[in-house]
């Protein structure tokens, strides 16, 4: 029955897609309620498989069947491709969450986009951001159920194509096209990376399942293969992250998300939280037993730590709502990589669910200001909102004190954990303190780009005052996916504990459930090193938390001090910056003008015109054009061959030439005369006698 329910979590948006599709644009409302109601029929799906896996509590828990695709096997070589579906913990959490975020999501988008295409000439448009939105969705379920990295791969690709479809929507926009272009061709790169590493597990195990895959490590399967040179493990950990790299925007092909707010805002809540930059982490999750064996971690840490501290950086610096969001995505996304990187699967695990909820509401809130502010994005043309949207100020109030890790909010439960785990990694190996430094970092500018954001947004007096004094708060179908999500975004919801500090439980055995029921898969050699980190993130926890408390409220105030009650002016402290930095910051660490202009222009353009070139000269001119000059000149000598040879010598001389030299012999012996038939007789009796004799 779970089985059949997941794989209905994934039909009902997929077929919504078809029917959208194919008449999408004759239904009430052009079918807007159809994607609405398929999504939320997965969401009742994905509820009660959560609440199967919540009844028994066991982190062992599994459901799981396997159909075999394709077998192609022989005596010798064994050839079948399996799918399936597997629900554990991990997937179980994972529908509960996307269902969730994509069905308030879809919701929102009634409200939101109607406004934008809800013109009857437009209604074909409305329709297709909905057929879009379901198949979207349909894919990255589709890739939580899955249980094997092919079908995994298969709805990552599909996911590729839809944030490419739903980041380009406006396309009379030239900056929405390009944006939707690069998002996809820069996630290609990953992809290479995914590929390459998904075809050297194949090529060793014969299989892509999970649990085939979890096995072969513990059998020592990738013990003594080497691939160009490094472990066989190693580069399929490596490629199988550079594929999470582009997806979840990591250094140092993070460029593409932050252009994806060119989409509609409903679209942003979707990538940002629920659906395609999560699925980066998911795919880290579910071969995080290969990262740890093939010696990858550290490389993953470096690159999650690096990501989250000049993101943070970025981000104090924008003025559009939006790109503010976009990079505190980038940055938050940098710490569930920096925490699995250091071995806290469990809480890596437990921050993407956390930041998926209170992101959603976060990016859904920015786009109800837009909404209400007809469409303007710039903070600076904004202020004193609170009054005019005070359900949007108060469900966007409650999700930054969340992503700002202040206590009794889920974001402070999630990141203190996570901070606790980089500081016992360091103390385990001191030459990466770097990490902690970091996190830390992070932390702190996290809740002062935030609280930036809410400062210039809803605080003090209104900049624009004809956006203003029209500025009213959104309809129902758009403020309640917001209160949804915002009642979702306290401690007790993940942690049994009120405040999120650890004293104060009141779910009893659930405490913690999301940690208890989510430990990583077990490699051989492994636990030693996972209980001295748990060891060591015990002891260092107090004083993290500590730290963490006081970070976040020095942010929130220097926020509050610049941009609340502007006793420090934020253009002297600006100044105070040297010039290169804030040129740096300006141009994003010159991350785009190194790509196009030196990567592109200066190598892959010219390596692209040479081999132009090469291939109009020589493959088409040759290998292609050559070979018909060789077609000709072989036609032209078979011909002379065939002229010479076997029409003139094996055809003409076999059937005229040489019978008539020997009948020519021959008629001499036929000339009518008696005495010669007797004397060739007589020679034919001898010959006889003799042949007798010899014999």
């Amino acid at each position: 029955m779970l089985v059949n329910l997941a794989l209905a979590i994934v039909l009902l948006p997929l077929s919504a897609y078809f029917i959208l599709t194919v008449v999408g644009d004759r239904l009430p409302r052009q079918g807007d309620w159809l994607s609405t109601g398929a999504i939320f029929g997965s969401f009742l799906c994905a509820l009660r498989i959560f609440g199967e896996m919540w009844s028994s509590f066991d982190p062992a828990w599994v459901v799981q069947k396997t159909w075999a695709w394709m077998d192609l096997s022989t005596l010798n070589v064994p050839w079948k491709l399996e799918m399936g579906v597997r629900l554990d913990n991990i997937s179980a959490t994972m529908l509960l969450m996307v269902t969730l975020c994509a069905t308030l999501i879809h919701l929102f988008s009634t409200g939101y986009m109607r406004d934008h295409h809800g013109k009857p000439e437009d209604g074909y448009r409305y329709t297709s951001f909905f057929s879009y939105l379901s198949l979207f969705t349909a894919a990255m379920l589709g890739l939580v159920i899955s249980d094997n990295f092919f079908s995994l791969f298969m709805c990552w690709e599909v996911m590729g194509l839809c944030s490419y479809l739903l980041i380009g929507f406006y396309r009379h926009k030239p900056s929405a096209a390009n944006a939707s272009l690069k998002a996809f061709m820069t996630t290609r790169v990953g992809d290479l990376g995914l590929f390459l590493g998904l075809l050297a597990m194949f090529a060793i195990l014969k299989s892509f399942r999970f649990d085939d895959v979890y096995a072969g490590i513990n059998s020592g399967a990738f013990s003594t293969e080497t691939i160009v040179g490094v472990s066989a493990a190693f580069f399929i950990g490596l490629g199988i992250f550079i594929g999470t790299v582009g997806k979840s925007a990591q250094f140092p092909l993070q460029i593409w998300l932050p252009d994806a707010m060119e989409g509609p805002t409903p679209v942003s809540a979707l990538i940002h939280a629920a659906t395609m930059v999560s699925a980066g982490i998911y795919l880290i999750i579910r071969i995080f037993p290969m990262l740890e064996y093939g010696g990858v971690l550290p490389i993953v840490a470096y690159v999650g730590g690096f990501t989250c501290f000049f993101a943070a950086i970025l981000a104090i610096k924008q003025n559009d709502i939006k790109k503010v969001l976009a990079y505190s995505t980038l940055s938050q996304l940098g710490y569930m990589v920096l925490a699995l990187g250091v071995g806290a699967y469990s809480v890596g695990f437990f921050h993407l669910i956390t930041h998926a909820v209170f992101k959603a509401c976060l990016f859904m809130a920015s786009g109800a200001v837009i909404y209400a502010m007809h469409h303007e994005q710039d903070m600076r043309h904004m202020g004193g909102l609170k009054k005019k949207l005070p359900i949007t100020f108060a469900c966007m109030l409650i999700t930054t004190l969340a992503i700002s890790g202040v206590p009794g909010f889920s974001g402070f439960a999630s990141k203190d954990l996570i901070l606790g785990n980089v500081m016992g990694y360091a103390h385990l190996h001191p030459q990466h303190y770097l990490l902690v430094f970091f996190g830390f970092a992070t932390a702190a500018m996290t809740a002062f780009y935030m609280f930036r954001l809410i400062f210039m947004t809803f605080w003090g007096e209104p900049h624009d005052h004809h956006h203003y004094d029209e500025a009213h708060e959104v309809s129902w179908n758009m403020w309640l996916p917001l209160a949804i999500l915002a009642s979702l975004s306290f401690c007790v919801v993940y942690t049994g504990s009120i405040t999120g500090l650890g004293f104060d439980k009141i779910f009893g055995s659930a405490n913690e459930w999301i940690l208890k029921l989510n430990p990583a898969p077990m490699v051989e050699g492994a636990e030693g090193s996972r209980l001295a980190l748990e060891e060591a993130a015990h002891h260092a926890h107090v004083p993290t938390m500590i730290l963490s408390i006081i970070l976040a409220g020095a942010g929130i105030l220097f926020s509050y001090l610049v941009y609340g009650s502007k006793k420090i002016s934020a253009a002297k402290l600006e100044s105070l910056w040297p010039r290169f930095v804030q040129r740096a910051i300006d141009n994003l660490y010159y991350f785009d003008a190194f790509y196009i202009k030196v990567l592109i222009k200066k190598i892959f353009l010219p390596f692209s015109d040479k081999n132009a070139k090469f291939d109009d000269a020589v493959i088409d001119r040759v290998m292609v054009d050559g070979w018909k000059d060789a077609t000709m000149v072989g036609q032209k000598a078979s011909g002379i061959f065939d002229d010479m040879v076997i029409d003139g010598v094996m055809v003409d001389g076999a059937g005229g030439a040489f019978p008539t030299a020997i009948g020519s012999s021959l008629r001499h012996l036929q000339n009518g005369k008696v005495q010669r038939y007797l004397m060739v007789a007589v020679v034919a009796l001898m010959l006889l006698f003799l042949f007798r004799g010899v014999v």
